[in-house]
């Protein structure tokens, strides 16, 4: 074999181990793409579920002095005080997130919260998704249901002219008011969250409807 011969060998054998190398990159790319898409739908739909089948469970008996729904934008729960919102203010606020919490006296689980923290250091950080009740004691509990959070986004719907109108918590008024919509007349509750594994993202949405 002429050295022309083996320089035109070698660059061809040099291409196919470059375009096999970008192949087999391109294949864990989208492997790893589908893992972490993966994860985040499925720890998306349980969070979904979760707070569901709260909203659910607060309407089963639902009486005047029993079910109860509130929703705060920008917020957290309180680690002390039941039913008691915290606003929070810059990156603590995970992207705006809001939370809200159900209750209901006729119940065994009478209250349950939602709320999103962030957890971890610089790099490590990680917003996870909160579940509050009252343990055995009657203390607060925080339970971590799924990481990989960026937000969670709440909206309250209100007919009007046959169709929902819908409205960020800040705007609902806790009491009766003819001026303001109120809790009394939401009848659904829209929750969106946002989800991340590394430069992976998912947006789930769903709609509860309220009697």
């Amino acid at each position: 074999m002429s050295l022309l011969e083996l320089m035109v060998s070698s660059l061809i054998s040099s291409s196919l181990v470059l375009t096999m190398s970008q192949s087999s990159i391109q294949i864990y790319q989208a492997f790893q793409k589908q893992q972490s898409m993966s994860l985040l739908q499925a720890e998306g739909l349980q969070a979904l579920q979760m707070m569901g089948k709260a909203i659910h469970e607060a309407q089963v008996t639902k009486s005047t002095s029993g079910f109860r729904m509130m929703a705060k934008d920008s917020a957290h729960m309180s680690n002390t005080k039941t039913a008691n919102f915290q606003v929070r203010k810059g990156a603590a606020s995970m992207d705006g997130s809001d939370a809200f919490y159900t209750q209901n006296n006729s119940t065994d689980q009478s209250y349950q919260a939602f709320f999103v923290q962030q957890q971890g250091h610089h790099q490590q950080r990680d917003g996870v998704l909160y579940w509050q009740i009252k343990n055995k004691k009657g203390a607060l509990q925080n339970d971590a249901l799924i990481g990989h959070v960026q937000s969670l986004q709440i909206q309250v719907g209100i007919p009007h002219h046959n169709q929902l109108q819908w409205y960020e918590p800040y705007e609902i008024q806790e009491r009766a008011s003819k001026n303001h919509a109120h809790w009394k007349q939401v009848k659904a509750i829209k929750l969106h969250l946002k989800l991340k594994k590394k430069q992976h993202q998912l947006e789930l949405e769903k709609i509860y409807a309220l009697r």
